[in-house]
């Protein structure tokens, strides 16, 4: 090899490196986005977490949150997709959007894939029946010894509680959203529609036939707790934005705030949340 062309790979190696150190130091992180064009949002239209109002507003709990505690943080939300829960999170791991606001409950499996922001609300459980309980439904055991049908969301946490229960899986109906649940139960497919307290509760408030209520609250499934926590999802990668985060909800989480959006949108102050997401995933 001559001379000159040691120099010339020498040079092009050096050309080379500082490229691709200055696309380094350049790449945007979520910070800069979430300060520069926004974060990309995805939801699932379920009330009271994030829904569409009747004039076409994504409004609830999740949505709002987030919107003040990046406000806080000077930054905003550029768009919010309508995402079928099953995709979530694959969707976020693929980078089609940045963070999730959906109500989604932490646990350890889903700690595994994403990173979990920490805890913004911890629900009771209760499930939708036709008015009068006439199966007098109580619990997912109560529905285990019956040998009756209950129907949730696909892929929920319900649909584990009610494995955990014992109930068998030819006697789970996983349903796309509430409106299918609710009709499942008019039409006697299912017996109860299994969601959270706060969900069952703006069901009921949509419901002009009053023909539903809703079961006792419970606390317990299997003997274990079940107070649900639900919090915002991000990329693993991402963990430095979500520290954050953390910091700005910390102010947050409780405040009068925080209370008027939970409040507006059927929960309560009871339903702040108890547990850190440290403790939920077991780490």
């Amino acid at each position: 090899m001559t001379i000159n062309r040691k120099r010339l790979l020498t040079t092009l190696a050096a050309i080379t490196a500082v490229a691709v150190s200055a696309t380094a130091s350049f790449a945007e992180t979520l910070m800069d986005r979430a300060k520069g064009d926004g974060l990309r949002v995805a939801f699932y239209n379920f009330a009271p977490y994030a829904y569409k109002d009747d004039d076409g507003n994504l409004v609830g709990t999740d949505v709002e949150t987030l919107t003040a505690v990046l406000d806080k943080m000077g930054g905003k939300i550029a768009e919010a997709d309508s995402t079928d829960w099953g995709a979530l999170i694959p969707g976020i791991k693929a980078n089609r959007f940045d963070v999730v606001a959906a109500g989604m409950f932490v646990t350890p499996k889903r700690c595994a894939a994403v990173q979990f922001s920490e805890p913004t609300f911890g629900i009771q459980q209760a499930m939708l029946v036709p008015k009068g309980n006439p199966k007098s439904v109580t619990t997912y055991e109560s529905l285990a010894d019956q040998g009756l049908r209950v129907g949730a969301v696909a892929g929920s946490a319900q649909t584990g509680y009610a494995r955990k229960a014992g109930i068998s899986d030819n006697m789970i109906s996983e349903l796309p959203d509430n409106p299918t649940g609710v009709a499942a139960l008019r039409a006697g497919r299912i017996d109860a529609w299994a969601v959270s307290a706060p969900g069952v509760r703006q069901i009921i408030a949509n419901l002009p036939d009053g023909d539903m209520e809703s079961t006792p609250l419970f606390a317990e499934v299997a003997g274990e707790p079940a107070v649900s926590h639900g919090a915002f999802a991000f990329r693993k990668d991402d963990a430095d934005f979500v520290a954050e985060f953390n910091k700005a909800m910390a102010e947050f989480i409780g405040s009068p705030e925080h209370v008027a959006i939970m409040e507006k949108h059927g929960m309560t102050r009871d339903e702040l949340p108890i547990s850190t997401t440290a403790e939920l995933c077991g780490s």
